[in-house]
């Protein structure tokens, strides 16, 4: 449910070329035709010559892997390591890395529900929801995907959070809170307190756990979900996304800007100036200092004081929601959002 920084201000944006292939080969070619970003590698169309690098990657997977030739969206990405990672979108798409992002190669995952949310406990064990209460789980890293039994009742999983192999919860419309033991063959639905939709949770131990969604709501667990308690965010604004350090500081980002940060496990929480009016989507904390929030209009924006200021960093003009951000390192990132394009952050070599 991703520093120490003059570097991470200035760069500019390049386009560049990535193989995108579908598991039996599939194009090869520096640009996608389709969307309104994509790009081709004719070189720098922004920015500056510091080293930092944010290049938009062509859209993802190519059009004309995809049956119905529509323009799909990428709605979430995880990372295991600086070189596997996941995203996941439209259509059944998901697609995998295992050089950092360079390349993404299209899995086989046999729906085309739209899968709204991934997560991985290593490099070959994961699960991705979706839709009409869609699981799909991996055991290979993604050659093959199993469709579980699914979540009953719910029409659309927003959030999913494994810390094992075997215990994971997931989130869903009208204050749905699942929880399995047995890696997601069975869930079990937990009093949340509240109907309001819920899109987004986070846990790094299996006891304490947060989820964010309408109405401005967060709740916590701190016994492993047996009992649910809502903390006081002060917002009633759409929460999109929640990140944890630790069981201690930890950060919420949602519609027109909003930031929340907690230092007490979300006790008290905190607005923050973001400097932007547009939806933040997606939140990545990778340190006491550093965080990345992602959202509508492309926007990308990056604290190095804690979530005291914050400062949009330059990408390309577009229509573009960015919904996830995902960073390995201060010098290595990615995020996904519409159009499906994935974009690449790098920081060139001295």
């Amino acid at each position: 449910m991703i520093s120490k920084t003059s570097v991470l201000y200035l760069f500019f944006i390049i386009a560049v070329g990535v193989v995108l292939s579908s598991c039996g080969g599939g194009d090869t070619s520096s640009s996608q035709e389709g969307g309104d970003n994509a790009q081709s590698n004719s070189g720098a169309i922004a920015g500056s010559s510091q080293g930092a690098v944010w290049a938009i990657l062509p859209q993802f997977p190519p059009r004309e892997q995809v049956i119905s030739r529509r323009l799909l969206g990428l709605n979430d990405i995880t990372m295991v390591d600086e070189n596997t990672g996941w995203v996941v979108g439209t259509d059944g798409a998901i697609g995998h890395t295992s050089d950092g992002g360079d390349a993404f190669v299209l899995q086989p995952t046999g729906t085309a529900i739209n899968l709204t949310a991934v997560s991985f406990v290593d490099a070959m064990t994961g699960w991705a929801v979706g839709t009409a209460g869609t699981v799909l789980h991996t055991t290979d890293g993604g050659d093959t995907w199993e469709k579980l039994a699914g979540i009953k009742g719910a029409l659309l999983v927003e959030g999913v959070q494994f810390t094992d192999a075997n215990a994971g919860w997931v989130v869903a419309d009208f204050g749905g809170i699942y929880h399995t033991t047995d890696g997601g063959n069975i869930w079990d639905k937990q009093e949340s307190g509240t109907l309001e939709d819920l899109l987004d949770i986070v846990s790094l131990d299996g006891v304490f756990v947060w989820t964010v969604g309408f109405g401005g709501v967060v709740l916590h667990t701190s016994d492993g979900g047996a009992t649910w308690n809502q903390q006081v965010s002060g917002t009633e604004v759409q929460l999109n996304s929640v990140w944890f350090l630790d069981n201690s500081v930890g950060m919420v980002v949602g519609s027109k800007g909003t930031i929340l940060l907690t230092s007490d496990g979300g006790t008290t929480w905190s607005s923050q100036d973001s400097g932007t009016v547009e939806d933040l989507l997606g939140v990545f904390i990778l340190d006491a200092q550093n965080g990345w929030a992602v959202g509508t209009k492309n926007l990308l924006i990056h604290t190095s004081d804690g979530g005291a200021t914050w400062t949009e960093q330059e990408t390309a003009t577009s229509s573009d929601a960015l919904r996830g951000v995902y960073m390995n390192s201060l010098q290595r990132g990615l995020a996904a959002g519409s159009g499906g394009h994935i974009w690449q952050y790098r920081v060139a070599a001295p």
